[in-house]
């Protein structure tokens, strides 16, 4: 594997999660092993390898004692990731400029804002839907992967989540303020919590890649504000008007 290196002697920027990824396709490592291989300090990879994990692409197979309580883990591809992983070497051309898409809607969302947050994230969309249709790769992983991004890295710190429940709730009152999607939250106790969308982002077409986005950035924000592990899907004919995100948790308050 070459190292994504450039002139200045710096990983070129939005490469080192993939890196991380194609180092792992080829089979288990420590975080030492895959920063002598991409050509960056380990806390680096670090940093990065906790964000992989957080979004279940990645995950500790074996954690070792070297000496004087440090520890050494071992990180390989979660079950169902490789596939992910072979897909984005072949569309690396088009993944490089939605992380570089992605950059600029995290820069313009923290900046003083010409457009609403809603209408930069459709703007995003619009940029993923034309570059993966450029490169014959539709696939609903990646949509949900970068909603997940969203969810975690712009949504979540905007909300206060003091239980599972009341988190959903606030979540579907956000999306519905900020005019991203009309939402609402099922929360009955003794029920498996859910979040009902009737429309997102300007999509009315349920079942669609606007829907496997949103269903990461369900996913995002849940986990951006537990330490756990927790699942969301898309409810399959459930006779609704729209989507049915539920939200499966394992030692979670509910």
């Amino acid at each position: 594997m070459s190292k994504l290196i450039t002139g200045s002697g710096s990983p070129q920027k939005g490469w080192v999660r993939d890196g991380i990824l194609s180092f792992l396709a080829k089979g288990p490592g420590t975080a030492t092993e895959i920063a002598r291989e991409l050509g960056v300090s380990k806390a680096t990879i670090s940093y990065h390898t906790k964000a992989l994990i957080r979004r279940d692409m990645i995950e500790i197979a074996d954690v070792r004692s070297i000496r004087g309580g440090v520890y050494s883990k071992t990180y390989t591809l979660k079950r169902g990731a490789l596939a992910l992983v072979r897909r984005r070497g072949e569309q690396e051309d088009s993944l490089s400029k939605l992380d570089d898409s992605f950059e600029r809607l995290l820069m313009r969302w923290h900046l003083e804002p010409k457009r609403s947050q809603s209408d930069e994230i459709e703007i995003f969309l619009y940029h993923l839907f034309r570059l993966l249709s450029e490169s014959d790769s539709l696939d609903k992983r990646i949509f949900e992967e970068y909603g997940q991004r969203v969810g975690d890295e712009l949504i979540a710190t905007n909300l206060g989540f003091s239980n599972l429940r009341e988190g959903l709730e606030e979540l579907a009152e956000y999306l519905v303020a900020k005019e991203m999607a009309i939402a609402s939250a099922e929360t009955k106790k003794g029920r498996e919590p859910k979040v009902v969308c009737m429309g997102c982002f300007e999509n009315k077409e349920y079942g669609s890649l606007v829907c496997s986005f949103t269903q990461g950035l369900v996913a995002g924000v849940v986990k951006a504000r537990y330490q756990g592990s927790a699942r969301v899907q898309r409810d399959p004919d459930t006779g609704e008007a729209g989507c049915v995100y539920s939200v499966a948790t394992r030692g979670f308050r509910r």
